[in-house]
């Protein structure tokens, strides 16, 4: 089994979540601390997502980080 990330697949996941949670790239940024701008290179995989924001993205709105970064436990 391979370790390594699939940034784009990680971003992909995040903006379906984002989307089929009816939440806007400013309300999830604002949440992040972050800027939309970031947020959009994120979900592009041009951007990694910092273990805080994972963080974040599980307490706020109890996104599991392992189907986020693998697609485990769908």
């Amino acid at each position: 089994m391979s370790t390594d990330i699939d940034y784009k697949k990680v971003g992909e996941r995040l903006q379906n979540f984002r989307e089929v949670r009816g939440l806007t790239r400013a309300v999830v940024a604002q949440r992040l601390g972050i800027n939309e701008k970031d947020l959009e290179d994120m979900e592009k995989g041009e951007k990694k997502l910092s273990s805080e924001n994972i963080e974040v993205l599980r307490e706020t709105f109890s996104l599991d980080p392992a189907w986020l970064l693998g697609g485990q436990n769908l």
